[in-house]
Order: structure tokens, then C-alpha cells, then sequence
């Protein structure tokens, strides 16, 4: 009898079942995470090419004309604030503590991950160049870049030490728009983002592995891109890659070029110049993965404790990188593809390079990162 009024309420039209309290707005949440599904896949991924009127983009190319402009804040980090003028393809960062050599390690650790990188090149990965150091002592700058002063006095303790390298665009603001952040960390080693509408309601600078699922963006080649990375850092800049950071920014994408049968159809003396008038086109932006922050990179040497060194900043740092023994099937094929391509560049850094016992190093570090995720998994 049960079983008939269950069956007869079940194919009643009026019948309405009892609904969660937050059902409108789940209901809400997925209507307006599939309309944003489609075309924030397109912004995001690596070397997307975005074509952008927007006001930002407009001030940066009028900005160009001009001989200066005042700073502003656009950051800060753990040892650093960063400046930045409109208009300027360069950033400042200013040390919060004068007395400290951090940023002159920030310097000096970023030069030569650079340097190892320019060598090897991984794939899709961008470096900030790194311009120079400006030490506190020199009067001279202070004097020149008095707005910068003025706008760093109650942050700073002046005079300080400051660092330029090159300036990592936000993400275009059609982008922004869909994900309200101007640029985004990418962590393939964790699955604890939110799912649904409401992340995308957030001021979340973390793209977590389950995010970049839904997204559908191309995480083996961010993982293949990290595996080579690593490397690098450890065995040809022999450093523990403490505490760097991976981040999805942009880059300026110049116009295309014209061919010579489009040319040769064009009137004599013809504008072939951006619409902008500017030499660098601010309204066409290629989205890339950005490796920076070196502050914290320590020397490593090539033996048992330079690997310990290396395993504890893996396992100290933000989870940018895939993690071993996961349960999820995309965590465990990305950790697959990063261990794959971690090992490769290894040995083309290492081929020619020292013992046996050198060319070791490497799948020790791996065996370690997975001991330390089986112990962790354990407790």
C-alpha cells in the first residue's frame, strides 16, 4: 500500500517534492557557471590570443606618450611592496625591511634561474626579466624618482633597497569580468577548491586542480611545464626552488605581420602601424604561465643534503606542483606526466654532468616527495 502512494504521488503533476533551502540559488549558480564555462576556457588558456578595447588597455597606450607618471601600489609579498607607473613595461619591488639581504637574494637567485631557463627554455613557462638592483645608499635614485618616495614613505622605511624586473600584465579585462582577479595561481596539487557558482563569486587567487577541471584547461601542459621547471631550478641552477610561485598573467601580443602579397596590394606609403599608434599594441594580450618570486630560493648542492633541501621547499611551498598516491584519476595521471617530464629535463641537464651518483639525484628526490606523500597520507 506504501509502495502505491509512493508510485501515485510520484506521477502526480501536482506532487512537489521538498526542496533545499538553497536551491534557487544553486539552480542560479550553474545556470551562470555554464554560460561563463565556454568562454572562460578560451581566455585562460596558455597562449590564448585576446583582442581588448578596454579602458586599462587604453590607459597603458596613452601612457606611452608620456616622459613619466606617478607610481602606485599594484602588490606586495612577503619581503617586498611593488610599484608600478602606468604606461611602464617594468615594476619596482621596495624591501620592508632595509637591513635585510632578501631582496638582494631575490636578485641574485633570479638572475641565474634565468639564466639556466634561457639555456634549457621549458615549454610555456615566462620569467620576469630582471633589470637591476638599486641599493639604499644611492641618493641619486631617490632623487630622480621623488613620486615614488612620496607614495612609498608610509609603507617603506625609506631609504630602502628596490628591485626592477619586468612587469607581469593582469589578465585582460574580458577575462577579469569572468573571473574578477587579475591574475591567478595555479595549484595542480590540490582539489580543495569550490566547486560552482560560488567560486566564481570570490576573490580567490587560487585556481585549485578541481577548478581548472571544470575549466578545461590544459593541465598536462601546465603540468609538463612544472615538471621541466623544477628541474631546472634543482640541477642546472642548483637551487631548492623555495617558495616560487606559478601564475596565469599575460603577455603583449604584437600585431600580426603582413605578408608580402598583402603588402604589395596596399596604396603607396600606406599606415601598416597598430590602430593605436603605438609601437607596443596594449589591445592584443597572449595568456601564459609565469614562474617568479625568488626570495626565498636557497643554493643546493649536489648531494644528499642539497636533496633534502629540495624536498623539504617541495614540501614547504604552495601546491603548484601535482602530488603522488592521489585518489582522483586526473590528480594521478598529472603527477605521471610531472614526474615524466621532471626526469627527462633532469637528464639532459645532468647527461654531462658529474658522477653516477649525480644522475641519481633526481628519481631520489621523486622516491622522497612520495615517501613524505605516503606518511602524510597515513597519519
Amino acid at each position: 500500500m506504501s509502495h502505491n502512494r509512493r508510485h501515485d504521488a510520484a506521477s502526480d503533476e501536482s506532487y512537489k517534492p521538498a526542496r533545499s533551502p538553497t536551491y534557487e540559488l544553486d539552480l542560479a549558480a550553474n545556470m551562470e557557471l555554464l554560460n561563463i564555462l565556454e568562454p572562460l576556457n578560451q581566455a585562460l588558456a596558455l597562449n590564448h590570443v585576446t583582442s581588448t578595447r578596454s579602458t586599462v588597455a587604453k590607459r597603458q597606450s596613452e601612457a606611452q606618450h608620456e616622459q613619466s607618471g606617478d607610481f602606485k601600489k599594484i602588490g606586495a609579498g612577503a619581503c617586498g611592496i611593488i610599484f608600478a607607473q602606468r604606461g611602464k613595461s617594468m615594476v619596482i619591488k621596495l624591501a620592508k625591511n632595509s637591513d635585510s639581504n632578501e631582496l638582494w637574494n631575490d636578485f641574485l637567485q633570479h638572475k641565474l634561474i634565468a639564466e639556466s631557463f634561457s639555456f634549457y627554455d621549458p615549454t610555456a613557462i615566462k620569467l620576469p626579466k630582471c633589470y637591476g638592483f638599486i641599493p639604499k645608499d644611492r641618493s641619486e635614485f631617490w632623487d630622480i624618482n621623488q613620486s615614488l618616495s612620496r607614495i612609498a614613505e608610509p609603507l617603506c622605511h625609506l631609504p630602502t633597497h628596490g628591485l626592477c624586473t619586468e612587469r607581469i600584465l593582469p589578465l585582460p579585462e574580458v577575462t577579469r569580468q569572468l573571473l574578477i582577479d587579475k591574475y591567478l595561481r595555479v595549484y595542480l596539487g590540490s582539489l580543495r577548491g569550490r566547486s560552482g557558482g560560488m567560486f566564481f563569486s570570490l576573490r580567490n587567487f587560487k585556481l585549485h586542480l578541481n577548478q581548472l577541471v571544470d575549466l578545461r584547461l590544459d593541465v598536462t601542459t601546465m603540468a609538463l611545464s612544472m615538471g621541466s621547471a623544477l628541474a631546472i631550478m634543482h640541477w642546472a641552477a642548483q637551487t631548492d626552488a623555495r617558495d616560487v610561485e606559478f601564475v596565469l598573467g599575460s603577455i603583449t601580443e604584437p600585431l600580426p605581420t603582413m605578408s608580402a602579397a598583402e603588402a604589395a596590394a596596399l596604396l603607396p606609403n600606406s599606415w601598416t602601424g597598430p590602430p593605436s599608434d603605438n609601437l607596443e599594441d596594449f589591445h592584443h594580450r597572449k595568456t601564459a604561465l609565469w614562474l617568479l618570486d625568488f626570495n626565498q630560493v636557497r643554493h643546493i648542492t649536489m648531494d644528499e643534503d642539497g636533496l633534502a633541501l629540495a624536498v623539504e621547499a617541495f614540501k614547504l611551498n604552495d601546491p603548484y606542483y601535482p602530488k603522488p598516491l592521489q585518489d582522483d584519476t586526473v590528480a594521478k595521471d598529472l603527477w605521471n606526466t610531472f614526474a615524466k617530464s621532471y626526469l627527462e629535463m633532469s637528464q639532459i641537464i645532468l647527461r654531462s654532468k658529474g658522477s653516477h651518483d649525480i644522475q641519481q639525484l633526481p628519481g631520489q628526490f621523486l622516491k622522497a616527495v612520495i615517501n613524505m606523500q605516503r606518511q602524510k597520507k597515513n597519519t
